[in-house]
This record gives structure tokens, sequence and C-alpha cells, in this order.
């Protein structure tokens, strides 16, 4: 049965390939410049102490939001990034999750205080404490071996990933098992000085180039002031990047560009 989804790996981008990130106030557009496949499996879900999760049968994991910490060192998050990348370049994680056994629901919070991905507009809050039926991933959604891009996400610096989970086993405890599959790309910020053309070219789709939503929520996470700093380059509105090219159609004027009031994505996480 075909379902629309794609392996997250089929996503990944290659060196010297464009993208776009949303973030609430606007745009940054980005050519990757080196790119690291990165990936824990399995990743044993743990607390804070580094205890194993071990979750009742028809149970939520009493811990709550759980980061992905690292169970040699629990100071550590797995999905986290510094300010600056090591490579003296600006640098972001985009990747996935499978999961087993299939019984576990995982609700991801992104940032880890903010709302739950995958809720439908007009619902109230998810709540994994109840185990709900919307607004997760299982292993039927995004097997173990081969996560799905139903469970992709872009990872900025300075922001932590964090989840809670549900057996929906009626008759047995079950550990959460991850596989976390990501790539880092180390990234050129284009500059509307020095590229307007290109951006002008990725505003409009002349060019080819994932567009990223960065968040799960129904709004982008906000672009912080201090990655301004470090990646030296501000937001931009669509139509401003168009407009970069001295000319042609603004973004709403081209054919099929917006549905129902929204902008609608090509490529890339939405």
């Amino acid at each position: 049965m075909k379902t629309g989804f794609k392996p997250i790996e089929s996503k990944f981008l290659e060196p010297n390939h464009l993208f776009a990130l949303g973030f609430r106030e606007g745009w940054i557009f980005g050519r990757v410049i080196k790119r690291r496949i990165v990936q824990f499996k399995p990743y044993k879900v743990i607390d804070s102490n580094g205890n194993a999760i071990d979750i009742a049968a028809g149970s939520h994991a009493s811990q709550g939001n759980l980061r992905f910490r690292d169970p040699r060192n629990t100071q550590n998050d797995v999905l986290f990034l510094s300010e600056e990348g090591d490579q003296g370049l600006p640098w972001i994680l985009h990747g996935g999750f499978g999961i087993k056994p299939n019984w576990i629901n995982v609700y991801f919070r992104f940032p880890e205080a903010q709302d739950i991905r995958g809720r439908f507009p007009n619902l109230d809050p998810v709540s994994p404490p109840a185990g709900d039926n919307t607004g997760y991933i299982n292993g039927l959604i995004s097997p173990y071996e081969k996560p799905m891009d139903t469970s992709e996400i872009i990872i900025t610096p300075k922001q932590h990933v964090s989840a809670e989970y549900y057996n929906k086993d009626p008759d047995y405890a079950h550990q959460p098992v991850i596989n976390l599959i990501f790539v880092v790309y180390w990234f050129q910020a284009l500059n509307r000085s020095m590229h307007k053309t290109l951006i002008a070219d990725i505003a409009m789709r002349r060019k080819p180039a994932a567009f990223f939503t960065v968040g799960f929520g129904q709004d982008p996470i906000s672009y912080d002031g201090m990655l301004e700093t470090a990646w030296n380059e501000t937001v931009m509105t669509l139509e401003e990047a168009a407009a970069l090219s001295g000319g042609g159609p603004s973004f709403q004027d081209e054919p099929g560009a917006v549905q129902g009031g929204r902008r609608r994505f090509l490529g890339g996480s939405q």
C-alpha cells in the first residue's frame, strides 16, 4: 500500500545542494558545504539519571518529557548543537526516528517546551498521558529499521528535542528503542548583498532547493537573535527574497504558489 511517505535518507541533501529554512519571522537561504551522516542505533530511552524507561502495559511514561540523553554521559544531549559549528561554518541537524516496538507511541516536542508535532489545527492540545490517537509517531508509521519522513525534523543550534511515550499494549510492559538517523550539514548562509540573484531564484523556484520548516508547532520557531550573530545573516520573507531579482511577479502572484491562504512548500519538511 502506497502512503506517500519516504525513507528519511532519501530526503538528505548533498554538498552544494540549496535550501531555505523557514522561521516564524522569515527565511534563511543556504548552500550545503559539507555533511556527515550520524546514527545512534539502538538508542534505548533513558531518564536524566541514565535509568532505562520501562513502560507498564497501557500506561504513559511517568517521567514525562525526556531528552535524548547520552547514556555514557547524561549531561549531553545527543541531538543538541552548540551555537557555532566546529568547522567554522554554521550547522544544522536533519533527520528522523525509527521506533520499536510498534506498541509505543512517541509524542515529539521541538523545541522541548512547545506544541506536539502533528496536531490537527482545530483539535485541543494532544495529551500523551491519555495515549491520544493523534500527534504521535510509532513503528508502523516510521519503522525502526527504515525511519520515514513522517518523523522528519530540522534541528538548529541551542534547541532541545524531547518526547513523551505511551505503551498501547494492554498486556505487557515495553521499553522504547529508537533508531536516530541524522545528517549534520555545515553550510554557507547566502547573503542578500552577495547572492541576491541566487536567493531570488530559490524563492521563485527557478532553482531546485529544499524548503524546510524549523519546528513542529502551528508556527515555525522564532529566529533567535544570537543565531543572527552566529550565522551572520538576517531572515527575510519570500516576497523580499523574490524582489532581490529586481523584477518579476511576487511570490503571491506565481500560479499555484498559495493555496488556502498558506504558502505551499516544495520539498523538505512541512
